[in-house]
Formats: structure tokens, C-alpha cells, sequence
């Protein structure tokens, strides 16, 4: 088995680490109502994320095969980024407030993303796949 899609997931957490890195400007300030950062690795790996607040920071990082990922925010200022790496990934993400933002990055096949946005948002979404799939809304 190649180690390939490990190493890739490694190099993302580092550019999530960095990511997320970039939005502490002082040291002094408030820290974050909730963070969180899950890591699952394996087959079959399912993820229930849920935010409220704001200026929260979610993270998943999945490598492996059947990966979902519901995630839930609520609030302002909030980001979300998800990262899989493997085949048949799902992500669903909804995003309620202003100034949110979502990254989602998928390797592998047949991935599905869902993405609701309700207020000034922004997003990114990079597919490296066959059969890939993508569903936004935005209001």
C-alpha cells in the first residue's frame, strides 16, 4: 500500500496549521470561543461537527476510504476547512452568518461536496477526482 495519500495529509495539516496560524495577530487577544481539529484515519470514518458562536476555527482531516464530514456553523467570523484524501469522500457543510469561510480540498473518486451559505461568505473547493460533484447554495 503506498504512503502517498499519508504523507499528503500530513503536508495539509501543516498548511492547515499555518492557516490557521495566520489569524492570530496578537498574542493578547481573546482566544477562540471553540476550536477544534479532528484526525481520523481509516475506513468508514463519519464526523458530526457542530459550531456555535464566532470567530471558531473547524478542522477534519480524513484520510482513508468512505469518509463523511457534516459540519455546522453558526455565527461570524467563523472558518471551516476540511480536507480527504481516498475514495467515495462526502462533505456537507452549512454555514449560517457574515464573513464566514470554507476550504474544502478532496483527493481521490466519486467525491461529493454540499455547501450552504447564508449571508457575505466565501469558499474555495478543489476536486482532484473523477466523478466529482459539487452542490452550492448561497443567500
Amino acid at each position: 500500500m503506498s504512503t502517498l495519500p499519508y504523507r499528503i495529509c500530513a503536508w495539509l495539516g501543516f498548511a492547515f496549521y499555518c492557516f490557521v496560524g495566520m489569524g492570530q495577530v496578537n498574542a493578547q487577544e481573546l482566544s477562540l470561543n471553540l476550536q477544534a481539529l479532528l484526525e481520523r484515519s481509516g475506513r468508514d470514518n463519519l464526523i458530526t461537527f457542530i459550531q456555535q458562536g464566532n470567530i471558531n476555527i473547524g478542522g477534519v482531516l480524513q484520510a482513508g476510504n468512505d469518509n463523511s464530514a457534516y459540519l455546522i456553523q453558526q455565527g461570524n467570523n467563523n472558518n471551516a476547512i476540511v480536507i480527504q484524501v481516498g475514495i467515495e469522500n462526502e462533505v456537507q457543510l452549512q454555514q449560517a452568518g457574515n464573513s464566514n469561510s470554507a476550504l474544502i480540498t478532496q483527493w481521490g473518486d466519486a467525491n461529493l461536496v454540499q455547501l450552504n451559505q447564508t449571508g457575505s461568505n466565501n469558499f474555495s473547493i478543489t476536486q482532484i477526482a473523477d466523478n466529482a460533484a459539487i452542490s452550492i447554495t448561497q443567500y
